[in-house]
């Protein structure tokens, strides 16, 4: 019944907000539920010459499977966006005991493999998943995972100033 939709627009507005509390220019790919292409993502990313950019979903387990939970974060290559995304990864898992860490890893997801600055993807948990989907549902949950990312942008910016 949860649908990604449901939280990845709300985390990503509340890590916009947190980011830009801490004086951090911040530019959004989108503000409303609206349906934007791949391409035009990176293309902004790198127009702009961010210095990080940082994709954040809800995954989904093929056929439903309700067993499978957890948190993920993705790199394309190297050194800054693999430490981009373990300083996320750490982050999100300081935040709740009960999230499944299925770790750190090296995938080539479109978003993270064509644009210029390091790179992650945030897999904030499993709609599919009864144990993630309780916890994505609930404002508080979708709060503490927003801080989370925030704080690990922060902590990989103040490192490589």
């Amino acid at each position: 019944g949860l649908k990604e939709t449901d939280v990845v627009l709300d985390i990503s507005l509340k890590v916009a907000e947190l980011l830009r509390s801490k004086g951090v220019k911040v530019v959004l790919t989108r503000t409303t539920d609206i349906d934007l292409d791949l391409p035009p993502r990176v293309q902004l990313a790198n127009s702009i010459g961010a210095d990080v950019f940082v994709s954040i979903h809800a995954n989904a387990a093929r056929g439903k499977k309700s067993d499978v939970n957890g948190i993920e974060t993705f790199y394309y290559t190297g050194y800054r966006g693999m430490q981009l995304s373990t300083y996320i990864q750490n982050e999100l898992l300081r935040v709740s005991s009960k999230l499944t860490d299925r770790g750190v890893r090296r995938a080539g997801f479109y978003v993270i493999r064509r644009t210029s600055m390091p790179a992650a993807l945030v897999e904030a948990g499993f709609v599919t998943g009864d144990l993630d989907s309780e916890m994505l549902s609930i404002e508080d949950h979708r709060s503490r995972i927003a801080i989370a990312i925030a704080d690990g942008i922060l902590i990989y910016l103040q490192g490589s100033i």
